[in-house]
Order: structure tokens, then C-alpha cells, then sequence
């Protein structure tokens, strides 16, 4: 979505609050007008994303301050665009009465499988949330039918302008390529675990799917051909290295140990080109020799990476559900 998809009415106009409301009248406002609107209470789907929207252009300070800007370059491509994939669907089966507090709360999702990265036919179909949608004293609603969380975020005194471009383009293809493929999916960005005396220190992104964790990684190199060899890429003979993923997914497996725990790195070149770079593997040396042997698959373009996301994520046991339980506790380590 754009700002333009809000028919002409400011984000404060669509969530019922003046422009110079406190942060503490805007959620409350942010809250009546998600329940309002949200179709497994009646509402309309197309008004809920609306709403879900206008809460991503102020719901907090950083995002508030570009907003009232008026959209700088950076501001208008925030990564809070989640909203037209993140709320379920209107129709009689989203329409259901609240259900017992001992069952699951099913409803149809909103994504269509014809849309961009998903051939894999899985966007459309039902949306299972555990525990039902009801019990707001785990996650609450909104933020439980949204698909991106969070935002790049700089860290420490340096400049981070790069990162958080590279950041930035990550959530993008994750959005494009594989949240309409995966409704259940939930994005998560800027984290810092701790579990115990481990700290995963930063990790970029995390994509929660049903009972599978996938930590993803990101790299953006000049245009050309790649060559991975295990544990290294290589352009001629210039050595890149990938992130590691290691620590983010020893304390992501430690603190979530009924989850299975995947690692992805995407390789972006300087144009958004789904197909570039290109990189071949070198079966030479295995990747059980060093510590990339962390990775699920090796490095990838972002069609490749997406590719590989949604396999691994599409094929997990509880792909179509929301486990809001586990979706909290990752809310609960954003920067």
C-alpha cells in the first residue's frame, strides 16, 4: 500500500485521532479502529488494512516523525507496507462467531495465490491462530494479523545508512516474494535475544511460520557471477564473506527449542533483479567443513532465497498456523 490508498484522509483521519494526539491516545485509537474494522468481528477487510496501515506510518515515533515529514525517500518505502497481505479476509466463513476459548480460531486469508512468488499455490487457504483470536492477553489482534513487525534500526554510535538500506531491500523481497505465498507467516525485524548468560546479539530479521524459525541474513554485491565454496563467495579471486548466522540461531533454538531453526542468507546485487546475482556452487569442498554449515542452503539471489524460504517454511507441519505465543515472545526482543 501506498499513502495514497488511503482515499485522501490522513493516517490520524483514518485511526479517529487528531495529528497531535500522544502516543497513548494514538494506540487506543489504533486499537478501537482494528476492532472495528477487522472482518472476524464483523468488519470489512479492505477498511482493516487501511487501518493497519495508518498505524505503520505513526504508530511509532521513528515511523511518526517521517510521516509528518511528509514521506521522505526512506520514510515512503518503510517496510510497514505489510498491511495489504496481514488481515484476514470478509466473507461469511471470516464472519464466525468468537469461538470456544479451547479451540484453535480458524479464518480464511486474503492473500490470492496468483500474486507475485507465489507459485507454490499455498497463499490461499485458512489461517489457523493459537490460542484463538479472543484471548487479547497474549498478542493483540492487530498486531497478530500483521505480517511484518519492526523495522531496521540503527545500533550504536556509527553510521548505519548502508545497513539499513540493505535492511530495508530484505524486508522487500521477503514481502514480495514470499509473505503472499505464506499468509501465516510473520515477519519480525530488529531483534536482540537473550537467553540465559547467550545473547544472539543483532539479528536482522526472523520469520516465524507456524513451529519453523527461518534467520535471514543479508549481503548486497556488485552485478556478476559468484562462486560459493562452502564457507566463502568468491568473484574471481575477491573473497566475500557471508553473515553468520550462528549465534542468532544457537540462542533462537535454545530459546524456542520445540521450533525447528533454518538459516538463509540473500545476496542482492545494486539493482532490484530478482535473478542477480548469479552464484554456483563449488561442490569442492562441503559446507560440513567450517561454520556455514549453519546455513540451510547456500547463499542465494533473491529468487533463488525465496525459493528455498518458502520450502522450507511451506512444508513445516503447522505452515497455515499463527502460534501467537511464540509470535509475543519474539515481539518481546525488538530492539
Amino acid at each position: 500500500m501506498s499513502p495514497a490508498d488511503l482515499g485522501g484522509r490522513s493516517a490520524y483521519e483514518v485511526l479517529g485521532v487528531s495529528f497531535d494526539a500522544d502516543s497513548t491516545a494514538l494506540k487506543a485509537a489504533w486499537r478501537r479502529a482494528a476492532r472495528r474494522t477487522h472482518p472476524d468481528y464483523g468488519g470489512d477487510a479492505a477498511e482493516f488494512r487501511i487501518v493497519s496501515y495508518a498505524w505503520e506510518l505513526v504508530g511509532d515515533p521513528a515511523s511518526r516523525r517521517d510521516y509528518d515529514r511528509g514521506f521522505s525517500a526512506t520514510g515512503a518505502q518503510r517496510p510497514g507496507t505489510n498491511a495489504r497481505s496481514g488481515g484476514p479476509a470478509s466473507g461469511p466463513s471470516a464472519r464466525s462467531t468468537t469461538p470456544p476459548a479451547d479451540r484453535p480460531f480458524t479464518t480464511r486469508s486474503s492473500t490470492r495465490a496468483g500474486r507475485a512468488g507465489s507459485g507454490n499455490g499455498t497463499g490461499s487457504g485458512t489461517i489457523t491462530y493459537v490460542p484463538p483470536l479472543d484471548e487479547e492477553m497474549v498478542l493483540d489482534l492487530a498486531r497478530s494479523s500483521q505480517q511484518i513487525h519492526g523495522a531496521p534500526r540503527k545500533r550504536g554510535i556509527l553510521p548505519a545508512g548502508h545497513r539499513l538500506v540493505r535492511e530495508a531491500r530484505a524486508i522487500r523481497t521477503v514481502q514480495t516474494h514470499v509473505l503472499p505465498s505464506l499468509p501465516a507467516a510473520r515477519l519480525v525485524n530488529g531483534l536482540h535475544l537473550t537467553f540465559g548468560r547467550l545473547s544472539s546479539g543483532a539479528i536482522d530479521h526472523v520469520l516465524l511460520c507456524g513451529d519453523r524459525l527461518a534467520v535471514i541474513g543479508s549481503l548486497q554485491v556488485p552485478d556478476g557471477v559468484y562462486r560459493w565454496d562452502g564457507a566463502e563467495l568468491w568473484k574471481g579471486d575477491r573473497r566475500l564473506s557471508p553473515p553468520s548466522l550462528a549465534p542468532a540461531m544457537v540462542a533462537l533454538q535454545r530459546a524456542f527449542p520445540d521450533c525447528t531453526v533454518g538459516g538463509f542468507v540473500l545476496v542482492m546485487g545494486p539493482e532490484d533483479n530478482p535473478h542477480a546475482p548469479v552464484i554456483q556452487l563449488d561442490r569442492t569442498r562441503s559446507v560440513l567443513d567450517s561454520d556455514a554449515g549453519f546455513l540451510t542452503d547456500p547463499p542465494a539471489n533473491p529468487l533463488q532465497f525465496s525459493r528455498d524460504l518458502k520450502m522450507f517454511l511451506g512444508t513445516g507441519p503447522r505452515s497455515a498456523t499463527v502460534d501467537r505465543r511464540l509470535l509475543a515472545r519474539l515481539l518481546g526482543a525488538l530492539y
